[in-house]
């Protein structure tokens, strides 16, 4: 089912690890949003939340760690963003008291934390990348 938070080649960055990474992360919120409210639980809410939390926070720590290997001048600044990203989100979801509501506020959520983020921010990295250093096919961090 179609949601419009799916995965798509124009997110791509060209760094193997990340792009898998944000790949996993429309796969999780993916399944937030095809959620039934008449059958699914606040359990089953709860679960991929929680698994949605961790994953972002997981990602953006390997993010920076790569941002700092490459001496990325923005570092700072998109850690920032990182940060702010995570406390907006448990805020919203925290403060939605039903699966219909938290949907309907996840699609705008991950359009701003997610699309808009790897679109608008993260696309700087490759930016930097394709200018000042050397082409690689992935990065030279280990990611998880």
């Amino acid at each position: 089912m179609a949601t419009g938070l799916e995965w798509d080649e124009f997110y791509r960055l060209g760094i193997e690890g990340i792009d898998i990474q944000h790949q996993k992360l429309f796969e999780i919120v993916g399944r937030i949003a095809v959620l039934d409210a008449a059958s699914s639980t606040k359990e089953d809410l709860r679960h991929i939340l929680k698994e949605l939390s961790n994953y972002m926070r997981e990602h953006f720590h390997d993010e920076e760690i790569y941002m700092r290997s490459i001496g990325f001048p923005e570092y700072g600044y998109h850690k920032e963003l990182h940060h702010e990203i995570i406390e907006f989100v448990n805020t919203t979801v925290s403060n939605s008291p039903t699966l219909a509501m938290i949907q309907t506020k996840l699609k705008f959520i991950i359009k701003k934390a997610l699309i808009d983020h790897i679109i608008n921010e993260d696309m700087k990295i490759k930016l930097y990348m394709s200018q000042y250093k050397p082409k690689t096919d992935d990065c030279t961090v280990e990611l998880n």
